[in-house]
């Protein structure tokens, strides 16, 4: 892990707790010349991601698109959108980097929204894509009890938002369908509560793993392992790294 005092201030922003700092580690990680690339963030929310990126890389071009301009973005940074629809954004500036933390839930077309963020990358620009996970043991056992996962509304009215709960393997084969290539799937870092689901995790991950050895996929083994690690019945959020597969 990168070390760097500057990572305590990081806010955390509408997602879960260490997303923000885990995708900034990995980006940092990536090498000097990340600085100067052009990103969007979308949706940007209240523009505390793409304030975070300011701060570590303040050579590149920044970006964000979303429903409400955020305060601290310029009016030539931003982009007024809905991404339920289709969409076309600065139309002049092909992205190195497009990042979508903790959206992916609220659109209608996942298949669509990922196509035109597609559609926007440079050809070997990279897409950054973050989910809840709804796989972790304090999930299943919300399921079991109240059939819901732990972060979900059992009932949910027109008024509140939709949250649609995607598995991780709808969204690899989602991303592979809007021309992505999976480069790589990452958990976040644990809380100390996650940890106290270990004693159970080691009881289940065993019948896991003899149950992807067994299974009929065309999915790459390493990928498998990588999107069902140990970590993914512990961790509550991941973030999976993609590029173009034309590019």
């Amino acid at each position: 892990m990168t070390k760097d005092s500057r990572f305590q201030d990081i806010p955390r922003g509408n997602t879960s707790r260490g997303v923000h700092q885990a995708i900034i580690e990995y980006v940092l990680h990536l090498g000097d010349t990340v600085d100067g690339k052009t990103m969007l963030d979308i949706p940007c929310g209240e523009g505390s991601f793409i304030a975070s990126l300011q701060l570590y890389f303040p050579k590149s071009l920044l970006r964000g698109c979303d429903l409400r301009k955020p305060d601290n973005l310029a009016q030539e940074q931003f982009s007024l959108i809905d991404a339920n629809h289709l969409f076309t954004v600065f139309p002049d500036t092909p992205f190195d980097f497009i990042f979508s933390i903790s959206g992916v839930m609220e659109f209608d077309n996942t298949l669509q929204f990922f196509t035109q963020c597609h559609n926007h990358l440079q050809d070997n620009g990279i897409f950054i894509v973050t989910n809840d996970n709804v796989a972790g043991i304090r999930d299943r056992i919300s399921y079991f009890l109240f059939g819901k996962p732990k972060q979900y509304s059992l009932f949910v009215t027109q008024e509140q938002p939709t949250w649609k709960v995607i598995p991780l393997s709808n969204m690899i084969r989602i991303l592979q369908d809007a021309g992505f290539r999976i480069r790589g799937v990452q958990y976040v870092v644990l809380r100390w509560k996650d940890w106290l689901a270990v004693p159970l995790a080691l009881l289940i991950y065993p019948i896991q793993v003899l149950h992807m050895r067994n299974a009929n996929t065309s999915i790459p083994t390493n990928l498998c392992y990588e999107m069902y690690p140990f970590r993914s019945l512990l961790s509550r959020h991941y973030f999976i790294v993609c590029e173009k597969a034309d590019g």
